[in-house]
């Protein structure tokens, strides 16, 4: 990690400004010397003044240190939205976690995971910690249950075994973000984490929550990509149900933010789910015609990859459709 002192001073000097330039009556030259050299810390309000001084938001300041520290891929920095909140490593192990679902897992690959689950549980144990721990815990109990099912087909009992095996998991969640009047970055991400273990009755009483709770925060680019991810995750959680009525409050909850933002890419988001919404209803000349029109315009503004992806999504949803019992695809 890049030291504070030590990124400030080439800011500074990339600005070409002395430490007599911004050194003032609140923060001496001295003060400010000592800082740059590592020799002594700054109260966070001194430092808020002084990047003042040199024209570098916090936030700024924040990537720039993430950045040149290496935790950002310098390939993908034009698409990074920064937070200072974000565990690049953490996300990315749920993603790798997530395509192992996929296939059965050996038991000593599912045991491993106790230890990482048992790394964030060492004292003293933060929020944050806890609900880190509840991610990997997730992934294991599928992975469990997904071995111990192999071969045999899960049973209805054995899917409201596993399923109260995953609600006990996101159980002290669920207690916490009923409990707080504000939510942020934080209480957004491990909403859209764990969603698919909390009971669809639960979550529907806890988007408008959600949405209202971190509607203050909307403009801030990181919650504002995570309220439309929360969205349409819980939306895919809801029709997979067959919980028509709520898959449809959601996706009309992601068109009364739109009408305020004007956000072109989660606005084709939304016509491709709309299709995917009338494919299941019963339209199914409708529904794929439209899903195919949110592909083509993918295509048209050069997206490939999202043009793919939502391609490969439309084919499960298409399976699901005629066995609902055996598939389904969660956004």
């Amino acid at each position: 990690m890049i030291d504070n002192g030590a990124l400030f001073k080439q800011l500074r000097r990339d600005r070409h400004l002395t430490l007599t330039d911004i050194a003032s009556a609140q923060v001496s030259i001295a003060a400010i010397s000592k800082f740059e050299r590592g020799l002594t810390d700054m109260t966070f309000q001194r430092f808020e003044y002084l990047l003042g001084r040199i024209n570098v938001s916090l936030e700024e300041f924040l990537f720039l240190r993430a950045w040149r520290s290496g935790e950002i891929d310098p390939h993908l920095s034009s698409t990074y939205r920064f937070n200072s909140q974000i565990d690049h490593a953490f996300i990315q192990r749920l993603g790798e976690l997530a395509g192992m679902t996929k296939t059965i897992q050996s038991q000593a690959v599912i045991d491993q995971l106790q230890v990482e689950i048992n790394r964030y549980l060492e004292p003293p144990v933060t929020r944050r910690a806890r609900f880190m721990a509840a991610g990997i815990q997730f992934y294991q109990s599928i992975l469990q249950s997904n071995r111990e099912s192999q071969g045999k087909g899960k049973t209805a009992a054995h899917l409201a075994t596993e399923m109260d095996q995953l609600r006990g998991v996101v159980r002290p969640f669920i207690s916490y973000v009923y409990s707080i009047e504000n939510w942020g970055y934080f209480e957004l991400l491990f909403f859209q984490l764990l969603h698919t273990a909390i009971p669809n009755e639960t979550a529907h009483q806890l988007l408008p929550i959600a949405m209202k709770r971190t509607a203050q925060y909307q403009s801030f680019t990181p919650v504002q990509g995570m309220r439309y991810n929360l969205l349409f995750g819980i939306f895919s959680d809801f029709i997979n149900a067959r919980q028509m009525g709520w898959a449809k409050e959601a996706l009309d909850l992601v068109e009364n933010i739109l009408q305020t933002e004007h956000d072109l890419n989660h606005a084709n988001r939304l016509l491709f789910c709309r299709g995917w919404y009338a494919l299941v209803a019963g339209d199914e000349t409708g529904g794929i015609k439209t899903c195919e029109q949110a592909i083509s315009i993918e295509t048209i503004l050069g997206q490939t990859n999202m043009a793919r992806q939502y391609t490969f999504i439309l084919t499960n949803i298409q399976y699901n459709k005629q066995n609902p019992g055996d598939s389904a695809y969660f956004m």
